[in-house]
């Protein structure tokens, strides 16, 4: 379902002001209720007050007066009485009814002809006064105010829209502006956005979509190297196997075409192990780091040498494993530790003379490491190239006929995303591959 951002906050902000409008209206109307009767009841009591005071010189035979009306819309709405202490009504308002007697300095409400009336008393020693007026006046004014209140907030309502739509369709201005960029990207062109003043907001939008395109850049690349890698590498063995393969073709004697049939099968071990390992190297690039294990590295390293002793046997080669750790649980992935230690203990086998010997050691080393060194009795490596083998296709002057020049330097990428330390000694009789895992204690 598709609907639009810019509605829905116009809708929901609306609706969030006219909810705030509402409770603001209920208390302003409730706040002025309350100081309009504090106001009329005090006018109340003033007018009382003014009355005893005036009456007190004009007053004297106690002779009942009523007085006119002069017209005003409010004048019935409003009452007076005075009454002589002995009861006696002495002055009053055409509109006034008589109002009960309540006791003095009080307010009372008081029903009359179908209008409820706010009556004040005041009481003396000759007068009782009772001035009032009809809850009319108050509702009126009460509702006057509210009107104007409500007509005021009704009328900016659609201006406050406009306002709305406006600005929220500015503060999108740089989604559309990412929109843009995005779409006139095709896949050669993966640099990161480029766009100034983001929003925060919007800022980890863009900062997600510039790692995607950096993941996918480095993937198109890691594509692209890994396509003139397999093109360069295997441009040299399959001519070799045609050439070996005319080379059969042609052999008249026996011994001849089995001279060129052990060198095709030659050229495909080595060809296997090039895409083998090309194949590793991918998915080393395409993969990354995977999902963390706890993993015995003396299980692991037990099937490597079960898995590798038929190789090393072809060799007469001495392949074993010792130990003296106590610790042998690291975290880290299956399936990349055992690439690992297969090519450093293959690339072992391979350099090693025959009747030669390789043997994989494990030993603890304070704080929490474990320390697995491959040692074997082959012709070792110039320290001057040491720094050179983990590079890509690099097989250096010790050429093997096998070689891809690709196992070292799937062991450094797997070293470096499990920052494991490796060192290279050459020993007496031999190279000596020292690695430090972290063990979990």
């Amino acid at each position: 379902m598709i609907f639009s951002i810019r509605k829905r906050l116009l809708l929901l902000l609306l609706a969030s002001i006219g909810i705030v409008w509402s409770v603001v209206t209920w208390q302003v109307y409730t706040d002025t209720q309350h100081e309009v009767e504090e106001l009329f009841d005090a006018n109340l009591s003033q007018n009382a007050k003014i009355l005893l005071t005036l009456i007190k010189q004009e007053i004297v035979d106690h002779k009942k007066i009523e007085l006119a009306e002069y017209g005003h819309r409010y004048e019935h709405k409003l009452a007076f009485l005075i009454r002589s202490n002995t009861g006696k009504i002495l002055l009053r308002s055409v509109s006034t009814p008589l109002f009960p007697i309540f006791n003095s300095n009080s307010y009372h409400d008081y029903r009359s002809d179908k209008h409820l009336w706010r009556v004040f008393t005041l009481q003396t020693e000759d007068f009782l006064i009772q001035t009032g007026e009809r809850y009319d006046i108050r509702n009126e004014l009460i509702e006057e105010i509210i009107e104007s209140t409500l007509t005021s907030l009704l009328m900016a309502l659609p201006f406050l829209a406009i306002l709305i739509w406006i600005s929220v369709g500015n503060s999108f201005k740089s989604l559309q502006q990412i929109t843009n960029e995005i779409s006139t990207k095709n896949s050669t062109q993966l640099q990161t956005l480029q766009i100034h003043k983001l929003p925060i907001e919007i800022k980890p939008l863009t900062d997600a979509i510039n790692n995607l395109f950096i993941r996918l850049s480095q993937a198109f690349e890691n594509e692209r190297r890994f396509t003139a890698d397999a093109a360069h590498e295997l441009r040299t063995p399959l001519a070799g196997l045609k050439i070996q393969s005319q080379v059969a073709l042609r052999a008249t004697e026996p011994e001849q075409l089995h001279q060129a049939l052990e060198q095709i099968n030659t050229s495909v071990d080595r060809t296997t192990r090039l895409i083998e390992q090309l194949l590793a190297l991918a998915r080393m690039d395409a993969t990354q780091k995977k999902p963390f294990t706890s993993i015995d590295m003396y299980v692991l390293l037990s099937q490597l040498i079960v898995d590798l002793t038929p190789q090393a046997l072809d060799k007469d080669i001495d392949l074993g494993l010792e130990t003296t750790a106590k610790h042998f649980i690291v975290i880290g992935n299956q399936e990349h530790l055992y690439l690992l230690y297969r090519n450093l203990i293959d690339n072992a086998i391979r350099y090693t003379p025959k009747n030669g010997q390789v043997t994989v050691t494990l030993q603890n080393s304070l704080p929490n490491q474990l320390i697995i060194a491959i040692l074997d009795t082959g012709c070792g490596i110039p320290t001057d190239q040491q720094q050179q083998v983990f590079k890509r296709f690099y097989r250096g002057k010790q050429q093997n006929t096998l070689g891809s020049g690709l196992g070292l330097s799937i062991v450094n990428k797997i070293a470096k995303l499990y920052q494991i330390e490796i060192q290279l000694e050459n020993m007496e009789n031999g190279l000596q591959v020292i690695t430090y895992l972290v063990y979990e204690a």
